[in-house]
């Protein structure tokens, strides 16, 4: 007769499951108890071995696991061979009959038992003894596999698989800094985008993460932001609040000025920004040649829609002056216009801070109406302390229609202008010149200027192009020897929709950091509750003849 133990499958050590009862398809569509070579169900083999003198005997897995639920029926010991039993159905159990319906009751309603080796099982009660330190973290001081699991024999081991796993993951977080650091040198500067791609929504990258030269300053609508520097504090000057927010939802204002004609915000470290609150406002009021407005949010305060102010210091008496360009009162609006024409205007701090209060004139310094009006004064002090105001002539709110209303045949100019200004820096030192003028390249116009004078003594004329309402928008630059040109343009943009997860960036403002380097400000587009809004960003410059690149900024401890 073949071994019981031969005839058992190697899973019935491990998997309850099968231990009680191996299940065969009967004829009759049912299961039945499958019969082995010699004739016995399954279930009484798994209870079955050799003794010693090689007679068979009955060993039950567990307590009354050598019963039948039912019966009090056992396997009996066997000193001959056994005769071949009927293999016909019903089945019949070695020493009494069991009817077919009892051996299928019995094995279905019967617990699993699982047949564990006794030193496992030995092994496994001992373990549970310690507690989760002792397994994991320690080891045993006497090597006599009889005190292997005794908590007194066992002491903390760097050798232990707890404190090697705990090492490894230590070992993979200062590698993880290692590398991270590594990034940060490796990549100083840019990760541009692919040509010909842009990124619809990206999301404003985090401070300086891998090493990114762009910081988020503040996640308010902050437009064409302006920024000078006084007595240890920046000063960032914008567009007010409301002012060119695109997706707006359906609940919130169409169409509301805000709180401020103009924005402040201050930093005394070039990385923390505060914007003020509308209690100070530096341009309270406005010249009498701007159309007066009124906020639709109450309290009603009267604001005018101000665009793009920027600030300087005239040398003559430390005062500020401010230029801003508002919408003109009574101004003659040609058919096809878009929204009504600005016109640029000025106004004088009272005190010696950029902070203001400003008091406005009640002349302009550009308005070419018929050209479209002009928009996005930059003031510029040259080395010989010489003013000037660059702007743009709005032409494209006078365009034909398409991207920024000028994007249909015939299209209209959009020329960077360049005003000299009287030492007072409020009265027009003769006629203004053209500087620059937008191409097939740049879309619909060219905006935004802002004159700098590097280290090496070249002019810098930043520029946006694009459409502010659009992914086109960039951020350009052209270099010349002189401040009234020529220009030569740049090979590539500065900055554009895809470096470094910016979306239109554009709009800039440049400030002397005191140490040789300089600071820049502009605006990009991020998804805010009131819309797609434009929020301002820093970085610092780094010039090289007559290139520049925008560079990791660590902070500036002074400024000048």
């Amino acid at each position: 007769m073949p071994s019981c133990e031969s005839s058992r499958s190697p899973h019935l050590e491990s998997f309850a499951f099968w231990a009680p009862v191996a299940m065969a398809r009967s004829p009759f569509g049912i299961f039945a108890p499958k019969r082995t070579s010699s004739g016995y169900p399954m279930s009484n083999m798994a209870q079955r071995q050799h003794g010693e003198d090689g007679t068979e005997e009955s060993i039950p897995l567990t307590p009354g696991a050598g019963h039948m639920e039912g019966t009090n029926s056992s396997i009996s010991h066997s000193t001959e061979d056994p005769k071949p039993m009927d293999t016909s159905y019903p089945a019949r159990s070695h020493t009494k009959p069991v009817g077919l319906l009892r051996h299928l009751t019995s094995s279905l309603t019967s617990p699993p038992v699982l047949a564990v080796p006794a030193a496992q099982h030995a092994q496994t009660m001992e373990t549970t003894k310690l507690t989760f330190f002792q397994r994991h973290f320690t080891k045993p001081v006497d090597k006599d596999p009889e005190k292997e699991y005794d908590s007194q024999n066992r002491r903390f081991s760097f050798r232990s698989h707890g404190s090697l796993l705990v090492a490894a993951i230590m070992l993979l977080i200062i590698l993880g800094g290692v590398i991270e650091g590594a990034l940060s040198v490796a990549l100083p500067h840019r990760a541009r985008a692919p040509a010909g791609s842009s990124s619809q929504n990206p999301t404003p990258p985090p401070p300086n993460s891998l090493g990114s030269p762009i910081r988020a300053a503040l996640d308010d609508n902050f437009p064409d932001p302006d920024v000078t520097f006084h007595d240890g504090t920046y000063y960032a000057f914008a567009t007010n609040n409301a002012a060119g927010i695109i997706q707006r939802p359906d609940n919130t204002t169409g169409y509301d000025y805000g709180s401020s004609n103009v924005q402040v915000a201050t930093s005394t470290d070039f990385l923390t920004w505060h914007l003020l609150n509308s209690t100070h406002d530096p341009l309270p009021d406005v010249g009498d040649w701007v159309i007066p407005g009124m906020t639709e949010i109450p309290p009603k305060i009267p604001r005018a829609n101000v665009w793009a102010p920027a600030v300087i210091q005239r040398p003559s008496d430390n005062k500020f002056i401010m230029y801003y360009s508002a919408n003109k009162r009574n101004g003659t609006e040609a058919e096809g216009r878009h929204p009504p024409p600005h016109c640029i205007g000025s106004a004088i701090s009272r005190t010696d801070s950029p902070a203001g209060p400003y008091d406005p004139l009640n002349n302009t310094l550009a308005c070419p109406l018929d050209q479209g009006g002009a928009i996005d004064p930059a003031a510029f002090k040259d080395k010989d302390n010489a003013l000037y105001v660059a702007y743009k002539v709005d032409g494209n709110n006078i365009g034909h229609g398409g991207l920024c209303g000028n994007t249909k045949a015939p299209l209209v100019p959009t020329p960077i202008m360049l005003q000299k200004m009287l030492p007072d820096g409020v009265t027009n030192d003769g006629p203004p010149i053209q500087i620059l003028d937008r191409t097939a390249a740049d879309g619909p116009l060219v905006e935004a200027p802002e004159l700098v004078l590097s280290p090496a003594g070249i002019y810098f004329l930043f520029f946006s192009s694009g459409c502010t309402r659009s992914p086109t928008y960039d951020i350009k630059y052209a270099t010349a020897s002189n401040v009234t040109g020529p220009y030569t343009r740049a090979g590539d943009p500065l900055l554009q929709t895809g470096d470094w997860d910016l979306l239109a960036p554009g709009s800039v403002g440049v400030v002397g950091d005191g140490r040789g380097g300089y600071d820049m400000v502009f605006h990009a587009r991020v998804a805010a509750p009131q819309g797609r809004i434009r929020a301002m960003f820093t970085t610092k410059l780094k010039f090289e003849g007559h290139s520049v690149e925008v560079e990791r900024d660590n902070g500036t401890a002074t400024a000048s």
